[in-house]
Protein backbone atom coordinates (compact mmCIF):
# COMPACT_ATOMS: atom_id res chain seq x y z
CA UNK A 1 0.00 0.00 0.00
CA UNK A 2 0.98 3.52 -0.40
CA UNK A 3 2.45 5.65 2.47
CA UNK A 4 0.72 8.41 4.07
CA UNK A 5 1.21 11.70 2.07
CA UNK A 6 1.73 15.17 4.10
CA UNK A 7 -1.47 16.65 3.32
CA UNK A 8 -3.54 13.21 5.23
CA UNK A 9 -1.22 14.36 8.63
CA UNK A 10 -3.65 16.79 9.78
CA UNK A 11 -6.22 14.90 10.30
CA UNK A 12 -4.17 12.31 12.42
CA UNK A 13 -2.63 15.04 14.27
CA UNK A 14 -2.92 13.36 17.38
CA UNK A 15 -0.94 9.97 16.19
CA UNK A 16 2.72 8.89 15.92
CA UNK A 17 2.84 8.77 12.51
CA UNK A 18 5.90 6.86 12.69
CA UNK A 19 3.54 4.06 14.54
CA UNK A 20 0.44 4.07 12.13
CA UNK A 21 0.10 1.37 9.20
CA UNK A 22 -2.23 1.79 6.10
CA UNK A 23 -3.26 -1.69 6.98
CA UNK A 24 -3.56 -2.07 10.66
CA UNK A 25 -5.16 1.25 11.45
CA UNK A 26 -7.38 1.91 8.40
CA UNK A 27 -10.79 1.91 10.02
CA UNK A 28 -8.90 5.10 12.02
CA UNK A 29 -7.75 6.81 8.71
CA UNK A 30 -10.78 6.19 6.80
CA UNK A 31 -12.98 7.29 10.16
CA UNK A 32 -10.39 10.80 10.46
CA UNK A 33 -10.51 11.60 6.66
CA UNK A 34 -14.27 11.00 6.08
CA UNK A 35 -15.26 13.04 9.01
CA UNK A 36 -12.57 15.92 8.04
CA UNK A 37 -11.18 15.10 5.08
CA UNK A 38 -11.32 17.88 1.84
CA UNK A 39 -11.69 17.15 -1.47
CA UNK A 40 -8.12 16.47 -1.88
CA UNK A 41 -7.99 13.68 1.07
CA UNK A 42 -11.23 11.97 0.15
CA UNK A 43 -9.75 12.03 -3.39
CA UNK A 44 -6.31 9.83 -1.89
CA UNK A 45 -9.04 8.05 0.51
CA UNK A 46 -10.70 6.21 -2.31
CA UNK A 47 -7.50 5.89 -4.33
CA UNK A 48 -5.89 3.89 -1.30
CA UNK A 49 -8.29 1.98 0.15
CA UNK A 50 -10.87 -0.37 -1.55
CA UNK A 51 -14.44 0.97 -1.69
CA UNK A 52 -15.73 -2.13 0.31
CA UNK A 53 -13.57 -1.25 3.20
CA UNK A 54 -14.32 2.26 3.05
CA UNK A 55 -18.59 1.53 3.34
CA UNK A 56 -18.03 -1.34 5.96
CA UNK A 57 -15.98 1.28 7.97
CA UNK A 58 -18.88 4.06 7.46
CA UNK A 59 -21.32 1.11 8.16
CA UNK A 60 -19.85 0.31 11.52
CA UNK A 61 -18.65 3.11 12.62
CA UNK A 62 -19.35 5.87 15.65
CA UNK A 63 -16.84 7.83 15.63
CA UNK A 64 -18.28 9.65 12.48
CA UNK A 65 -21.29 11.89 12.86
CA UNK A 66 -24.84 11.27 11.79
CA UNK A 67 -24.24 14.32 9.09
CA UNK A 68 -21.23 13.07 7.80
CA UNK A 69 -22.90 9.29 7.64
CA UNK A 70 -25.67 11.04 5.79
CA UNK A 71 -23.38 12.17 3.78
CA UNK A 72 -21.46 9.62 2.52
CA UNK A 73 -24.34 7.42 2.58
CA UNK A 74 -25.62 9.33 -0.16
CA UNK A 75 -22.00 9.60 -2.02
CA UNK A 76 -21.68 5.61 -1.76
CA UNK A 77 -25.32 4.70 -2.74
CA UNK A 78 -26.19 2.92 0.94
CA UNK A 79 -29.01 2.93 3.15
CA UNK A 80 -28.13 5.47 5.97
CA UNK A 81 -30.63 3.56 8.56
CA UNK A 82 -28.02 0.72 8.17
CA UNK A 83 -25.27 3.09 10.01
CA UNK A 84 -24.36 2.62 13.26
CA UNK A 85 -23.91 6.29 13.68
CA UNK A 86 -27.29 7.11 13.15
CA UNK A 87 -29.27 4.61 15.00
CA UNK A 88 -30.17 5.86 18.69
CA UNK A 89 -28.25 4.98 21.91
CA UNK A 90 -29.81 1.91 23.45
CA UNK A 91 -29.66 3.75 26.51
CA UNK A 92 -32.00 6.69 25.32
CA UNK A 93 -34.16 8.17 27.99
CA UNK A 94 -37.73 6.72 27.99
CA UNK A 95 -40.70 8.93 28.01
CA UNK A 96 -42.06 8.05 31.18
CA UNK A 97 -45.53 9.91 32.48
Amino acid sequence: MHEIPDFILPYLWDTRIDKISLTENARFIIERVLENGNEKAIKWLNETFPKDKIIETLMCSRRISPKTGNFYASIYNIDPNGLVCIRKPFTQKQNRF
